[in-house]
């Protein structure tokens, strides 16, 4: 399943966006609502114009933004890409997950349908598995798996591209378990501000073609933890 999901990401890695976007549209939950500060800071301070918006209430999965009015917000104006993110169980458990395929496939569809590109953000597993799902996510590993599988197969099927946040943060936790922790915020599922750097960076170097390790802006980070940082990003995307 490894060596598949590896390949899988350098295909959908390669039909990245084809030029820097100028017009961005985020829709998800408070996993993106959470970097949205960040990426924000960080795209002005690396000088990289573009307009970004945010569509992003709380807990919401894709299914109800189908459901709920997101198409006229995807329509109503020239997006370049469209960024989608599920709610962080959906993608990962059969019985859920169907719901996950089917809104991702009806969004696609549609942004593509108005000249944009679709692109999937890749999400992350819990800190310390998934309290409510032990039998199929016990720990954070078996949960990242699922994940990234269905994010992968999601992007495959659809002709669309990939931003695997969820395996960069997998590269962090591997590198420096204890900065791997504080990627979380205390609740030990949404990004703090470590996570929300990660994410900002993942989302910089693939959208704008910015090399990682030349982000110069810092988030209140120690320096240590950027470097890590970034380094996991820039091998995720290379990897």
């Amino acid at each position: 399943m490894k060596t598949f999901l590896v390949l899988t990401l350098l295909a959908l890695l390669q039909s990245a966006v084809a030029e820097p976007p100028k017009r961005v549209l985020f829709i998800g939950n408070s996993y993106t609502s959470g970097i949205r500060g960040t990426l924000n800071a960080m795209l002005k301070h690396e000088g990289i114009d573009a307009e970004v918006e945010y569509l992003t209430p709380g807990g919401k999965t894709l299914a109800w933004h189908w459901e709920n009015g997101s198409q006229q917000r995807i329509r109503e104006d020239n997006w370049d890409v469209v960024v989608l993110q599920d709610q962080s169980q959906t993608p990962a458990y059969p019985g859920i997950q169907e719901s996950f395929f089917k809104a991702s496939g009806q969004l696609v569809r549609f942004i593509q349908a108005q000249g944009a590109q679709a692109m999937f953000y890749m999400t992350w597993g819990r800190r310390d598995g998934d309290k409510q799902n032990r039998a199929l996510a016990p720990d954070y590993t078996a949960m990242q798996d699922r994940l990234s599988a269905s994010y992968a197969k999601a992007a495959e099927m659809n002709k669309a591209s990939l931003a695997p946040c969820g395996e960069a943060w997998r590269r962090v936790r591997e590198a420096d378990p204890a900065l791997g922790k504080k990627l979380y915020k205390k609740d030990g599922s949404h990004p703090s501000a470590q996570g929300a750097y990660l994410v900002a960076a993942t989302f910089t170097a693939i959208l704008f073609e910015k090399v990682p390790s030349s982000i110069r802006f810092e988030g209140g980070l120690k320096p240590a933890e950027r470097k890590v940082i970034l380094r996991a990003v820039e091998q995720t995307l290379r990897h």
